[in-house]
């Protein structure tokens, strides 16, 4: 099985021992439904997709043949990669006319270093639509969106090129429409929400900082779907206008 595409928290797959059966169990850490993959390793066609709802567990598969477990569970291993994505496209609705709060504080206005398409990261489908958000070290973070936490991360400490691209500390907030918004490179221990908690939009929940692959401290906002798939996102008082590189912007609300 290969390394999640996440952290190794947010879900387990075992191998269990159920006479006369073996299974292959999966166990949703989160509070957000996993979408599972069994791809091929020869080819890497798709060969089956799995929904795991919230901390709920289920049985991938089931084996009651006559090779031996090691063997086959070998063999298994040498034939499929199984890898899995945060949210699921039956959960997940995006609301393209929602308008997002910007995630700084009010009465300073704020560059934006990278907006959709950027030259320098936003350029596959995990960020296409990302925007960098010129944010200092120890400046507050607040919610775009309101939503249930379900992802903190603030343990990371370096920052430094493409080694640490998933070292750098963040929240995740999923939405009622099932997206999810992430802001990216916070500080070390630079938190003020949980897991599982509820928060406002607008409410403070973080500080920024310079942590994971990055040059340079800033807030890297993004808000995706099923497969980390990032959605074209708009501001309250700047409705149906992507942002623009090198501009600066203040809350309107």
């Amino acid at each position: 099985m290969d390394e999640p595409t996440h952290y190794k928290d947010d879900l387990s797959i075992d191998w269990k021992k159920s006479d006369p059966h073996l299974k292959l169990v999966a166990n949703n850490k989160l509070l957000t439904p996993i979408q599972i993959y069994f791809h091929s390793r020869k080819d890497s066609t798709e060969l089956k997709s799995f929904l795991l709802l919230p901390k709920d567990s289920l049985d991938l598969m089931t084996y009651s043949g006559k090779l031996p477990d090691s063997i086959f569970t070998s063999k298994f291993n040498d034939s499929i990669r199984i890898s899995y994505f945060w949210g699921h496209k039956s959960h997940i609705h995006p609301d393209l006319n929602y308008l997002y709060r910007l995630p700084f504080k009010r009465g300073k206005k704020y560059e934006v270093s990278q907006s959709f398409y950027g030259k320098a990261s936003h350029f596959d489908e995990k960020s296409k639509y990302a925007i960098d958000f010129q944010l200092n070290i120890g400046e507050p973070v607040y919610a775009a969106r309101e939503g249930v936490v379900i992802k903190v991360i603030d343990w990371f400490t370096k920052q430094g090129g493409k080694e640490l691209l998933n070292s750098a500390n963040r929240i995740v907030i999923l939405h009622s429409d099932g997206t999810l918004g992430s802001y990216v490179h916070l500080d070390y221990k630079g938190s003020f929400v949980k897991e599982g908690q509820l928060v406002r939009r607008g409410q403070k929940i973080g500080v920024s900082g310079l942590t994971g692959y990055t040059n340079g401290p800033h807030l890297h906002f993004v808000v995706r779907k099923e497969n980390d798939i990032a959605i074209p996102i708009y501001f309250k008082g700047y409705e149906g206008k992507i942002l623009k590189k090198g501009k600066r912007y203040k809350v309107v609300e």
